[in-house]
């Protein structure tokens, strides 16, 4: 794995690096675009603060601290392995070894992707000092840790009586508020939704209707029960963490079995079948969730290159999506268009970066001529369209900049999708052509229904 945590480093930097040419590109534009323009792409791009963050985060990152309670069989190390998207070795030599709790980093090779405080439910731990209950040592142990956040894990398929756990949590977030100053994150997660009924279907695409709602009932019994305690948590979600594995040369491996595998093997183990299901969503509760800058950055690169790039890439595309639609909401017509071009561009050049190519604004225009984007077939048409729509402005101020805000910010995230399927996912220029055409129209439906 050596080589890939070489790899995750070098595309991250290279993405920065351009990033950090922005002024440089905007002042090689053509002549033709006035200073206010340029200024303006310049306090746009370098002054948004989601931006800034994700491009700080390349050098100032830390494995976060995440604190894990939850009964025996409910998936704690499967849920690692499910954030983490790939099979996670424990490494030992931190351990506690005591009754209640072990503490280890999850690795990808060398890389320390995160720390781990894992301990059983408060209903299954034991105390082994006569001076302390089992709970006011794993408080002790939970305030030496400082967790940046607790997952409380339950399972969907059980109506565990958590009562005791939850009331654990509500006295250990208050001595760790007092002991921190801070308070302490606390997220819940539902897990195994893969085996509710009907449990034949794995695959979350497949899943019916009924199974979903079955879902969402354990969800609100164990919010109820949450609430009732008075427990205050920054959310509720239901997952499923379950992937079968494979070594490199195809051959699936019961689970059980993994341990026992060659160290190399281990290592190098792929997704035979992924089963995950809202752990996309998690990745951004608990990213919300975390308070420290570095432990959040952490986060975002606690997997292997594949989805790292790719999750930091549709985090580009949102972004660049926000300032696309902030941008045409400038009232005057026709002023924004060579902005939003500019913008979609670096966008495209951002995420080939990701994806190991370096290419120039020149380079990224022509990708989107091939998509028939903004640049491309029926620019003027769209132009048209988008720019005319502040005319409303005069008769309505305001209306028709959302209009065209909806327009420039559907695009752009649009383009960014199809940067993202051509340059990391390996797509053919045809297909994503294709795809881009229904991701264009569905986004706008979406960016629209806001406005209404």
């Amino acid at each position: 794995m050596k080589s890939e945590d070489s790899l995750v480093e070098k595309r991250l930097h290279n993405m920065k690096r351009f990033y950090l040419k922005v002024t440089e590109l905007i002042d090689s534009l053509p002549e033709g675009i006035p200073d206010k323009t340029r200024n303006m792409l310049k306090e746009t791009i370098l002054g948004d603060k989601d931006l800034k963050e994700l491009m700080d985060g390349v050098d100032a990152h830390r494995p976060p601290r995440i604190f894990l309670i939850g009964r025996t069989g409910v998936g704690k190390s499967s849920l690692i392995n499910a954030i983490c998207g790939t099979y996670v070795a424990k490494v030992s030599d931190t351990k506690s070894c005591t009754a209640t709790a072990d503490v280890y980093q999850c690795k990808d090779g060398n890389r320390v992707l995160m720390e781990i405080l894992d301990t059983r439910g408060i209903a299954e731990s034991v105390a082994i000092n006569a001076d302390l209950t089992a709970e006011d040592m794993l408080i002790n142990q939970v305030n030496k840790f400082s967790p940046d956040v607790a997952i409380f894990m339950l399972n969907c398929t059980h109506r565990d009586d958590v009562n005791r756990d939850v009331a654990f949590l509500k006295k250990l977030s208050k001595s760790f508020t007092k002991a921190n100053d801070m308070r302490l994150p606390i997220v819940v997660v539902v897990n195994k939704s893969d085996e509710m009924a009907p449990s034949r279907f794995k695959d979350p695409a497949e899943y019916p209707q009924s199974k979903k709602d079955k879902i969402q009932e354990q969800v609100d019994y164990y919010k109820s029960i949450i609430t009732d305690n008075g427990l205050k948590v920054d959310d509720i979600i239901a997952v499923s963490s379950l992937v079968d594995w494979m070594t490199a040369d195809g051959t699936e491996v019961d689970v059980d079995e993994i341990d026992k595998l060659p160290q190399s093997d281990i290592e190098n183990l792929q997704m035979a079948f992924d089963g995950r299901y809202q752990i996309e969503e998690l990745l951004d509760i608990l990213e919300g969730a975390i308070q420290d800058f570095e432990a959040q950055a952490g986060l975002r690169m606690a997997a292997r290159l594949g989805v790292v790039v790719r999750r930091i890439a549709k985090q580009l595309t949102t972004i660049f999506s926000t300032i696309a639609g902030a941008v045409a909401l400038t009232p005057v017509p026709v002023a924004d268009v060579y902005i939003l071009i500019i913008l979609q561009s670096l966008l495209v050049c951002l995420v080939a970066s990701l994806g190991g190519l370096e290419l120039s604004l020149e380079n990224a225009k022509e990708f989107i001529l091939g998509l028939g984007g903004v640049i491309g077939a029926g620019f003027t048409f769209r132009v048209i369209a988008q720019q005319s729509s502040k005319f409303v402005n005069s008769l309505w101020p305001g209306v028709g900049s959302a209009v065209s805000s909806s327009i420039a910010a559907a695009g752009t995230h649009a383009i960014g999708r199809a940067a993202i399927m051509y340059y990391i996912d390996g797509k053919s220029i045809d297909e994503v052509s294709e795809k881009f055409k229904e991701m264009r129209k569905e986004r706008r439906n979406e960016y629209d229904s806001d406005y209404e």
